[in-house]
């Protein structure tokens, strides 16, 4: 009974290695700028400060979800979520404050200097997922999900801020939702080649000064 009642009031070990596990894997597929899916977590004895970085494998790893955003922080119940483009692998890492992780990588780095624990899931075997699609102008257009960090700036998009509506207008919108601004893009399904394009735009003159309308050829 003595022997019972000291090992029942010995202090946990404070040397217990923490650990990563992903509790929600993405559907795997070979991946690509426009397809995004959410992957959640947990952490076990992580200390204050230290983070989540992401990796989805599409040939090589590539941080996740932007390279503008390449830290998922940890929730106060020790679960992380976030958003990441789609591969066949997926790996998150748990590490220190101050650690600079690789945008691309070819193989993952190991545990030490400044990487605490690692885990790493294949994705989940299911049907692809199908792209929105839009019918404008006479047209085939690809409705974009997928976040961007192009111009060094991070932009959430929305496939819901995009339509058509009953005059065969297009329609692109930026919309708040939960505290988040998210942006619409559309991308022609084929190539026109070279030439002269003409885009007739009606109610631009009220966009506040931090909006922008992109037109690319």
């Amino acid at each position: 009974m003595f022997g019972v009642m000291i090992a029942g009031c010995r202090p946990q070990h404070s040397g217990d290695k923490p650990t990563v596990q992903i509790t929600r894997v993405p559907v795997a597929d070979p991946g690509g700028p426009a397809k995004l899916d959410f992957i959640e977590g947990r952490v076990s004895g992580a200390k204050p400060g230290q983070q989540i970085v992401l990796y989805a494998h599409s040939g090589i790893w590539w941080i996740q979800p932007l390279k503008a955003q390449a830290f998922t922080k940890i929730q106060p119940d020790s679960t992380w979520k976030n958003s990441t483009h789609l591969g066949t692998d997926y790996a998150a890492l748990l590490v220190e404050s101050g650690y600079r992780p690789e945008s691309k990588i070819a193989t993952l780095p190991e545990e030490g200097n400044g990487v605490v624990a690692i885990a790493v899931a294949k994705g989940t075997p299911v049907a692809p997922i199908v792209a929105k699609v839009i019918h404008f102008s006479g047209y085939d257009w690809t409705v974009r999900a997928a976040g961007s960090d192009r111009g060094g700036e991070a932009n959430d998009y929305d496939p819901s801020n995009a339509w058509v509506d009953a005059q065969s207008h297009l329609h692109l919108r930026m919309s708040k939702k939960d505290g988040k601004w998210s942006c619409a893009e559309v991308s022609l399904n084929r190539s026109l080649g070279f030439g002269s394009y003409r885009f007739v735009v009606q109610d631009s003159a009220h966009l506040e000064p931090f909006a922008v309308l992109s037109l690319f050829t």
